[in-house]
């Protein structure tokens, strides 16, 4: 199961290559610690089996849960390895995928676009 994130524009794709990938087991480990992340209800929102619209007005709950990632990954104190073990994910590729995330919440509120979230 994969998550991809588009810019959108009243539910239609603005660019496609101008996207971000839900890394694998991503979601398991998101859901996991989410009380670790603030604001994952607005993230959670993307639903991981159809399509899911988040209007502008709050692409600024998904950035902030996106910066929450990063920080909390600075911060951690879970051996990395376990976090291989469990769910093959790097600190390296979670920080990676939040500041990707945080990148394209960033254009999107510049520009007055939404995201639109495609599941399997």
């Amino acid at each position: 199961m994969s998550l991809v994130i588009f810019l959108a524009q009243n539910l239609a794709k603005i660019n496609g290559k101008m996207c971000v990938v839900e890394p694998e087991n991503m979601g398991d480990f998101l859901y996991d610690f989410k009380d670790s992340f603030e604001n994952y209800n607005y993230y959670y929102k993307f639903e991981p089996y159809r399509e899911t619209y988040i209007d502008n007005e709050n692409i600024r709950m998904i950035k902030i849960f996106s910066i929450s990632i990063t920080r909390w990954v600075e911060n951690c104190k879970i051996e990395e390895s376990k976090l291989i073990d469990k769910y093959n994910l790097s600190f390296t590729k979670i920080k990676k995928y939040a500041k990707k995330l945080t990148e394209l919440c960033d254009f999107a509120m510049n520009n007055g676009y939404g995201l639109l979230g495609q599941g399997d």
